[in-house]
Parts: structure tokens; C-alpha cells; sequence
């Protein structure tokens, strides 16, 4: 049995957050071993959402619930150090930021034998990648999804090659592709020809007022559908990107067009019922926005930033626009406004097929076979995903 101890910064509504419980509640329980450690809680203003989903997996959770000072990063490194004792896992995995910056100090003073798992799951400022050219070698492996996170650390942060995996994240896609409620479109958005949806809590870099601006240029233009709708659901996670969305709404009098709904445990559903999901994060490692868009069917519209991955195929799965540009955005609104509803109904097929190159039950395979290489050999090589 490998007795695995995870740590992350969140279980709030998240793409991040979303992987790992989908990852310690999939294990094979009779090989693996899992514990998590989650840092923040509602001391910082974060909410617990995926907490019950990895509690009911009798998964133990130990939540530090942690504030924002420096005193309080200083109580987490502490416990960090005294779980890793208590427990005694034979891998420690951090999961997103803080938790690798705390385990990577932690990790002198954790049990020798320990294996410390990092993680990259951004595109990381300059900064961030010189914390990781200094701290890479207190891992025995750092994780990444995605191949342009692979090349920044390999090229910028000076992680040898050697030491980086690549797994992507992974979609359920049986669950994605069933429609659990058939009537949530006729309750939310009656006689709209065409649904748009932004799922995903607001928070930095994601930026839904553009899209706001974006329909407010086309209304001033004349050119916007009077059937046109947009539903955001999602946790506010930064109270200056709600107030960004809300003052532009108000600019352009949007109010007969944008709804917004709470976080959800059944994001498929509002998948289902709209027409095309649009994601204008400016920057995104894998997101799981896409791949859940993908399972259900639905294209996307997406800036370049946040497809850094290539998830998305211009034409074929969705749209792909020029990062931060309102006017390409407003114009591919245009175009898809006025597109055959035949076009619509092959690329939902298309989305489909592509979805199934990110199952889930492969991303857990993946790990556990990381997991298992890692406490059977001292010295080891990593195999690229592909």
C-alpha cells in the first residue's frame, strides 16, 4: 500500500480544485493510501466546495484554514512538517501554488524517504519561475499539463528534462456527455436563439468583462441579435472582476442579456443548455473549462492564452481569438451568431470525438503510475505523455 499525502491551496469551485478530488477519489484503494492537506479555507475567503465529494470518499482531510500573513504561512510550513511525521507517506504531492512553495521549504526537516511530487499548473511570471529554478531540486518529479508549461520550466526555470512529466488533466466524459437537467435551458434563457456560457469562478486572469464590452460594441453597432443571452455561473473568487463585469454591464445597458448564477455541483447541466461556452481567460495552463465544454458537445470560443495547450481546433471545436482583443472577439460573436445551425450540430460531434483524448481514467492511470515508479526506483526517467 503507497500512502500518498496531498496538499493544496483550495477545494473552492475550480478547475484545479475539480482534478485533484477527481484524482484522490478515483485511486485504487488497494494499492494507494490517500490523505490531503488543504491550506485555505474560510479564514481567506474561500469556500469549501469540493470538501464533502473527498470526504464521502473517506478520504482524511486536514484543513489548516490558514489566513493571508506571513504568520500564517509560517503556522502552515510548521504543519506541513508535522503531518508529513505523523502520517508518513512514502509521496508527498503538492498540488498548486502555495502548497509547493510551502512543501518545497518544508521538505529538509519532512522523513528522508519521502518522494516530493511538485506541480506547475500556470504560466508563471518571472518571479515564480526563479523561486522554481532555486527550489526543483527538493522534487523528485514536477508535474505539468501541458506542453507549453513543460517548455517554461525546462527552458526558463532550468528544470532538466528529466525531472519533468507531463499529464494532462482529465474530463469524465461519461458523465459530461449525459444531460442531467433537459429543462434548465427553457427555465433560464426562454426563446433565446443563442445561449452563451461562462462557467468557471471569476478570479485572475479570467476576464468576462471583455466579453461584456464585446456584446456592448455589437449592440452599438446595430449588429447584435435580440435572442442573444449569456448565463455566468461560478464562484467570485476576486471582488474587482465582479466589479469589472458589473460596471460594464451597466455601461452598456446589458442587463436584458447576461445572468448570473452560483457555483454548481452540476456544471453539465448549464453545458447542455447553451449553444457555445466562451473562456476569456488571458492565460490558462489545461483548462477544464474546455475539456467540459468538449464532453458535452458544446464549441468554444476562447482567447489564445487560455489555448495555450491547443485544446481547442480553429473551425473544428470552436474559436480561437486574439488574447485581451475586443474587436476579434466582438467579430467571432458576429460570425457565430450568423452561422447555419448545421454548422453548430457537426461541430458538436467534432467536440466529442476530441474530448475523448482527455479521459479521466487515463490521468488517474497515469498517476498511479508515477506513484508506483517513484517508490520502486531510487533512480528513475520519466516518460513523456502523448
Amino acid at each position: 500500500m503507497i500512502r500518498i499525502l496531498y496538499c493544496t491551496d483550495f477545494l473552492m469551485s475550480g478547475g484545479v480544485e475539480r482534478q485533484i478530488t477527481e484524482l484522490v477519489t478515483r485511486l485504487d484503494r488497494t494499492r494507494f493510501e490517500p490523505h490531503l492537506i488543504c491550506l485555505y479555507g474560510p479564514k481567506a475567503g474561500r469556500s469549501l466546495h469540493f470538501l464533502p465529494h473527498i470526504e464521502a470518499a473517506n478520504v482524511p482531510v486536514h484543513l489548516l484554514d490558514l489566513g493571508w500573513s506571513t504568520k500564517d504561512k509560517l503556522r502552515g510550513w510548521q504543519a506541513l512538517v508535522r503531518l508529513s511525521w505523523q502520517i508518513r507517506p512514502q509521496i508527498f504531492h503538492a498540488v498548486n501554488y502555495h502548497s509547493n512553495l510551502l512543501s518545497r521549504l518544508a521538505r529538509p526537516l519532512m522523513p528522508p524517504r519521502l518522494k516530493l511530487i511538485g506541480a506547475v499548473r500556470a504560466t508563471y511570471t518571472p518571479k515564480q519561475l526563479r523561486y522554481e529554478r532555486l527550489s526543483w531540486r527538493l522534487c523528485s518529479t514536477i508535474v505539468c499539463n501541458s506542453p507549453h508549461l513543460q517548455k517554461q520550466l525546462v527552458e526558463h526555470a532550468k528544470v532538466p528534462a528529466s525531472r519533468v512529466l507531463m499529464i494532462p488533466n482529465g474530463v469524465d466524459t461519461e458523465r459530461f456527455a449525459h444531460n442531467p437537467q433537459p429543462e434548465l435551458r427553457e427555465k433560464i434563457a426562454s426563446g433565446a436563439t443563442l445561449l452563451l456560457t461562462i462557467v468557471g469562478r471569476l478570479a485572475y486572469p479570467k476576464a468576462p468583462h471583455l466579453l461584456a464590452q464585446a456584446i456592448g460594441q455589437l449592440r452599438e453597432q446595430g449588429k447584435l441579435s435580440a435572442r442573444l443571452k449569456v448565463i455566468v455561473v461560478g464562484e467570485q473568487e476576486h471582488k474587482l472582476i465582479q466589479t469589472k463585469l458589473d460596471e460594464t454591464i451597466q455601461r452598456y445597458q446589458l442587463y436584458d442579456i447576461f445572468q448570473q448564477y452560483h457555483q454548481t455541483d452540476c456544471p453539465e447541466a448549464y453545458y447542455h443548455a447553451t449553444d457555445v461556452t466562451i473562456l476569456v481567460s488571458l492565460a490558462e495552463g489545461m483548462p477544464n473549462v474546455a475539456l467540459e465544454s468538449l464532453a458535452t458537445g458544446r464549441p468554444v470560443i476562447i482567447f489564445e492564452g487560455a489555448n495555450a495547450a491547443g485544446v481547442i481546433r480553429q473551425n473544428e471545436t470552436g474559436w480561437v481569438v486574439n488574447t485581451g482583443d475586443v474587436d476579434h472577439l466582438a467579430e467571432t460573436l458576429y460570425h457565430v451568431m450568423n452561422l447555419p445551425s448545421s454548422t453548430l450540430t457537426t461541430m458538436r460531434q467534432n467536440c466529442l470525438r476530441r474530448a475523448a483524448d482527455f479521459s479521466m481514467a487515463r490521468m488517474v492511470n497515469d498517476y498511479e503510475q508515477l506513484y508506483q515508479h517513484l517508490t520502486i526506483s531510487r533512480y528513475h526517467k520519466l516518460c513523456y505523455w502523448h
